[in-house]
C-alpha cells in the first residue's frame, strides 16, 4: 500500500480503538481502554460514517483487484 494510505488507516483504526471521553469509565482501574462504540462518533450512525464508508468499499475493491492481479 502506498504510504500515505497506509498512515490513514492506521490512524482511522487508532481512532476508532480509542474510548471517546464519554466512553471512559473513571471507576474501571483498567490500564488497557478499548473503545465499544460501533459508529466514528458513538452507538449512532452519523453523516461522518455515511461519508466514510463508501470510501472504505472503494478502497477494499481496489486492494482486491490488485491482489487478484498480482496472483496471475
Amino acid at each position: 500500500l502506498p504510504r500515505g494510505l497506509t498512515k490513514a488507516l492506521k490512524k482511522l483504526d487508532d481512532y476508532l480503538r480509542n474510548p471517546l471521553p464519554e466512553e471512559i469509565d473513571t471507576s474501571n482501574t483498567e490500564e488497557e481502554r478499548v473503545s465499544k462504540r460501533k459508529f466514528l462518533d458513538g452507538e449512532e450512525l452519523t453523516l461522518a460514517d455515511c461519508n466514510l464508508l463508501p470510501k472504505l468499499h472503494v478502497a477494499k475493491l481496489d486492494l482486491k483487484g490488485i491482489l487478484l492481479l498480482n496472483c496471475m
